[in-house]
């Protein structure tokens, strides 16, 4: 090197500008897939459930394949009885559509028969059964809670 050239300096970029572009890119990406899956599973319908006295006891909300069950003011089951939801399309038979969670709130997975019931207008019906449901398929124990399925 030579006293009249000025040295020459490298400017290299810092190691840690790629990796912090490539994780925002990944960041907005992972953002929009999530976006756009939660606006897929709005809510499709819902009820308002009653007691026999006409009493809100709790909130359905169906989604593409699961209920998400929201009590109002519901009365715990007695310890040899479950409650178990039925969805009670007009003209036909009953289809139950699962166990209410023990402490009343919780999601009810939905498979595809039972998501073909509900994706019309129908009335719901909760009922007491034995521990577990009911083993006929059908409702067999006293009507607890009742209300209709709107499609929104």
């Amino acid at each position: 090197m030579t006293a009249s050239q000025p040295p020459v300096i490298e400017h290299k970029p810092s190691f840690w500008t790629r990796p912090r572009l490539f994780i925002g890119v990944c960041v907005v990406v992972v953002a929009g897939i999530g976006g756009a899956l939660y606006t897929q599973d709005s809510v499709k319908s819902a009820a308002t459930l009653v007691s026999t006295t006409q009493q809100p006891a709790a909130q359905i909300m169906a989604h593409k394949d699961y209920l998400e069950v929201q009590p109002i003011a519901t009365t715990a089951p007695q310890p040899d009885r479950s409650l178990e939801l039925w969805a009670l399309p007009a003209g036909g038979t009953p289809v139950s559509l699962g166990l209410l969670p023990e402490d009343g709130k919780g999601i009810i997975g939905l498979n595809p028969r039972q998501q073909e019931t509900i994706s019309q207008p129908v009335e719901l019906m909760v009922s007491s059964e034995t521990k577990g449901g009911s083993v006929s398929k059908q409702p067999t124990g006293p009507t607890v809670y009742q209300g209709a399925l709107a499609i929104r």
